[in-house]
């Protein structure tokens, strides 16, 4: 009775060391088999077995990709933009400096 008692406790222990890799697993993570290279390797570590965890409970899927290519391309066209209008002002700044200066130039000269 007690090699069953014991048995059954390994069983429970192992079961709940590789709680991270079940859920990968389960989970059908396309990281499955480095989760639980983390947590084989370093789940004795608190740390590491949470840090398996939470891997394990992140998205494998591909959607976050394309969404943080459109935040970038949307910063940069901002940017861009925001870029082009200074250009603009300051252009258009200096041109109207430059025609009132001529027709200062011109009142003085005629």
């Amino acid at each position: 009775m007690l090699q069953i008692l014991e048995g059954a406790s390994v069983i429970a222990a192992l079961s709940l060391y590789l709680i991270p890799s079940i859920e990968a697993d389960a989970r059908e993570h396309k990281d499955a088999f480095a989760i639980t290279m983390v947590n084989i390797l370093l789940g004795w570590t608190i740390v590491g077995w949470f840090a398996a965890r939470a891997w394990a409970h992140s998205r494998s899927d591909e959607r976050r990709l394309p969404r943080a290519a459109k935040r970038v391309l949307r910063t940069a066209g901002r940017v861009t933009t925001q870029k082009l209008v200074q250009h603009a002002k300051l252009r258009t700044a200096l041109e109207s400096r430059e025609t009132a200066a001529k027709r200062g130039a011109e009142v003085v000269y005629s």
